[in-house]
C-alpha cells in the first residue's frame, strides 16, 4: 500500500479539501448572521461543527481510494480514453460512496436509523448534489495527476543531469587518457636520446620525471586544481624541458598573487608549453624563449604562453597535436560556450601567443 500512497500528495489534498471548507463554512457564516431562509433556521452546530466532523470523518478514507486508483492507472500508462471512462465510473462510485459515508455517520451519531433508509431517498440525495461531488472528483484527480507527472518531469530532468554528468567525467577521462600515454611517449623518448650523450642528465630527468608523474597520478582524477598546484607540477616538467635543450630554453612564469587559489584545469598548460617547444625551434630560432602569465581581468581568469620562436604557417589551418585538441575538447567539456582559446603571430612577427581565458572560480 505505501507504494502507492504518497503522504505528501495526501496532504496537498487534504490542504485543498481544507481550502474547501473554509470557503463553505464562511458562506454559511456570512449567509446565517444576514437571516437568509434555509441559514436562519439552522444553529450553529449544523453550520460550523457538523459539516466539518461529518468531513473529517469521510473525506479522508475516499482520499486514499482515490490515490490508490489514481496511482495504479497512472503507471498502468493506459490509454487516455479507457483513463477518462474509468475516472466517470469511479466517479459515480465516489458520489455514492459518500452517501453511504455520510448514511453510516448519521445512523452512528443517531441522526437518522436503518428504519428510516429507503433506496429511492438515497438516489434521489446523491442526485441533488451530484454535480458538485462530481467536480470534487475532478479536482482530486486533476490534482493528483498535476503532482504525478510533475514529479516525473523532476525526476527526469534530475537524471538528465546525472547523466550529462556521468558522460562529461567520462569524457574527460578518456580525454587525459589520451594526453598522458602522449606526454610519457614523448619524455621517455627524450631521454633515450640523452642516455648515450649524457648519462648524468638522462639520470637526473628520469629523476624528474618520476616527480611528476607522482603528482599526475594524484590530480588525475581531479577535473581542477589551483593554479599554484598547477604551477609547481609544471616546474617539474620544465626541469626535464632544460636538461634536454640545455642553454637553449629559457622559461619564465608570472603569476598574479591573486589567483594564486583560482580553478584551472589540471594540466591544461604543460600541452600548450611542449607545442611551443615542439614548433618554435627551426633553423632560425635556436634559442627559445618562452614566457607562461596567469592573471585575471573581471571575472576571467587568462592564462598566456607566449614564445620567440617560429611564427604560424599561414598555409596550414591547423597546428595542434593530440594534446592541444586533447585540451581544447577539456575546455569545451568543462566550460561549454564560457571559454577562449586563441593561438596567434604576434604582431611583431617575432613569435606566437596562446591565450586561454576561462570563467573565474575559487
Amino acid at each position: 500500500m505505501k507504494k502507492y500512497i504518497d503522504k505528501k500528495l495526501f496532504y496537498i489534498l487534504l490542504g485543498y479539501v481544507l481550502l474547501y471548507h473554509i470557503f463553505y463554512l464562511s458562506k454559511g457564516v456570512i449567509l446565517k448572521l444576514n437571516n437568509i431562509a434555509a441559514y436562519s433556521r439552522l444553529s450553529w452546530k449544523d453550520i460550523l461543527i457538523e459539516p466539518l466532523i461529518t468531513n473529517l470523518f469521510i473525506i479522508p478514507p475516499i482520499i486514499l481510494l482515490i490515490i490508490l486508483i489514481t496511482k495504479i492507472m497512472f503507471e498502468k500508462k493506459y490509454t487516455w480514453k479507457y483513463v477518462v471512462v474509468m475516472h466517470f465510473l469511479f466517479s459515480i462510485l465516489y458520489i455514492l460512496t459518500i452517501y453511504i459515508f455520510l448514511y453510516a455517520f448519521q445512523i452512528i451519531t443517531g441522526k437518522r436509523t436503518l428504519d428510516s433508509i429507503n433506496g429511492t431517498d438515497f438516489f434521489l440525495e446523491a442526485i441533488t448534489s451530484s454535480n458538485l461531488h462530481f467536480l470534487g472528483y475532478v479536482g482530486f484527480v486533476s490534482i493528483i495527476y498535476c503532482y504525478y507527472y510533475i514529479t516525473r518531469i523532476v525526476k527526469i530532468e534530475l537524471l538528465q543531469v546525472q547523466l550529462t554528468q556521468q558522460l562529461t567525467n567520462a569524457k574527460l577521462e578518456m580525454l587525459k587518457a589520451q594526453l598522458d600515454p602522449h606526454f610519457l611517449f614523448n619524455t621517455l623518448h627524450s631521454i633515450s636520446s640523452l642516455i648515450s650523450q649524457s648519462p648524468k642528465k638522462a639520470q637526473d630527468m628520469i629523476s624528474y620525471l618520476g616527480d611528476l608523474l607522482r603528482e599526475i597520478i594524484v590530480v588525475k582524477h581531479e577535473d581542477t586544481i589551483p593554479v599554484k598546484r598547477e604551477l609547481v607540477i609544471l616546474k617539474k616538467y620544465i626541469e626535464i624541458m632544460r636538461i634536454r635543450f640545455s642553454d637553449h630554453l629559457s622559461i619564465s612564469m608570472d603569476m598574479e598573487e591573486d589567483v594564486q587559489n583560482a580553478l584551472i584545469p589540471s594540466l591544461i598548460i604543460q600541452p600548450i608549453l611542449e607545442n611551443s617547444i615542439k614548433h618554435g625551434y627551426s633553423a632560425n630560432h635556436t634559442n627559445l624563449e618562452i614566457k607562461i602569465k596567469v592573471s585575471k581581468s573581471k571575472q576571467k581568469l587568462t592564462i598566456q604562453i607566449e614564445n620567440n620562436g617560429k611564427i604560424l604557417d599561414k598555409n596550414k589551418t591547423e597546428n595542434q597535436g593530440i594534446g592541444i585538441k586533447n585540451s581544447i575538447e577539456r575546455l569545451k567539456t568543462l566550460y561549454k560556450n564560457q571559454y577562449s582559446y586563441t593561438f596567434k603571430t604576434l604582431k611583431s612577427q617575432k613569435g606566437v601567443v596562446t591565450t586561454i581565458k576561462i570563467p573565474l572560480q575559487y
